[in-house]
């Protein structure tokens, strides 16, 4: 597909974006679960694949778009639903929603086998979520901005949550290297801290809960139990086992936290 066609397909997906939810009655929600394939009823229709569902009710889920060309993944899942064949692409990113929210706004189309889902995943962490497109470049910030304060809010419900049930559980601690501020004062300098600030954090393969002198950090499931390598700049502050929740412990406040989500990187070491 070219760039005109691309154009044509990105202005249409912007006028049909509305900010209409819609419920489902009672007598036809469907318990979350892993492996649906379920269609959120926003406008327009939003698609995710679910890939877990802790304990505390915090769904873990890849996008999936109808807007193939759209997205820079070249997966491709082909679905039978409402009566014929379509086409659907992951978009490079996870999402995080509430089991309530996903059972009170959304139907379910389908349950993938586990050899999909496990492809769906590596397919995510190896596509991209930059383009050099413009169009898909847009596109993907588009459809960020439709889960982002959901995931966000999501995220520190289920923290608050956690915190109230697993209180003397911490977690893996690691420590702020304290020659940070100084070897990287430069960079650190275009962070000013902001009257208000965020208490969610998203990065590449983590979201972050900011706390008094620390940043709790969550890990996408794939990744808990698999060997994790977490650095900072270029700084390793942590090569090992990946646990569910991460402690960084002695984040100075003298700087918006926010260079965390471009300078602060989780990496997968296996497969």
């Amino acid at each position: 597909m070219d760039d005109k066609d691309l154009a044509i397909s990105l202005k249409l997906y912007k006028q049909s974006l509305g900010k209409q939810r819609l419920t489902v009655k009672d007598s036809k929600r469907v318990p979350v679960e892993k492996g649906q394939f379920r269609v959120l009823l926003w406008e327009p229709w939003e698609y995710i694949m679910v890939v877990d569902v802790e304990e505390e009710g915090l769904v873990h889920a890849v996008p999936f778009t109808i807007w193939t060309e759209l997205t820079t993944s070249g997966l491709r899942l082909k679905l039978h639903w409402l009566k014929r064949d379509r086409l659907f692409a992951p978009l490079p990113f996870m999402v995080y929603l509430r089991k309530e929210v996903v059972e009170r706004e959304s139907l379910l189309i389908t349950k993938l086998k586990e050899e999909t889902i496990s492809t769906v995943l590596k397919n995510v962490r190896r596509t991209p979520n930059y383009s050099v497109n413009k169009y898909q470049r847009s596109f993907l910030k588009l459809v960020w901005k439709r889960f982002e304060d959901l995931s966000l809010s999501s995220v520190i419900y289920t923290h608050m949550l956690r915190e109230r049930k697993e209180s003397e559980q911490r977690g893996l601690i690691i420590q702020y290297p304290s020659h940070i501020i100084q070897k990287y004062q430069t960079q650190l300098q275009a962070y000013q801290l902001a009257a208000m600030e965020s208490v969610a954090l998203r990065g590449k393969n983590w979201l972050g809960v900011v706390e008094e002198g620390q940043i709790v950090i969550y890990l996408p499931k794939e990744l808990e139990g698999k060997k994790i390598r977490i650095k900072l700049f270029d700084e390793v502050l942590y090569e090992g086992i990946g646990e569910e929740k991460i402690v960084l412990e002695g984040v100075p406040k003298e700087y918006s936290h926010e260079y965390m989500e471009e300078k602060l990187h989780v990496e997968l070491l296996e497969d």
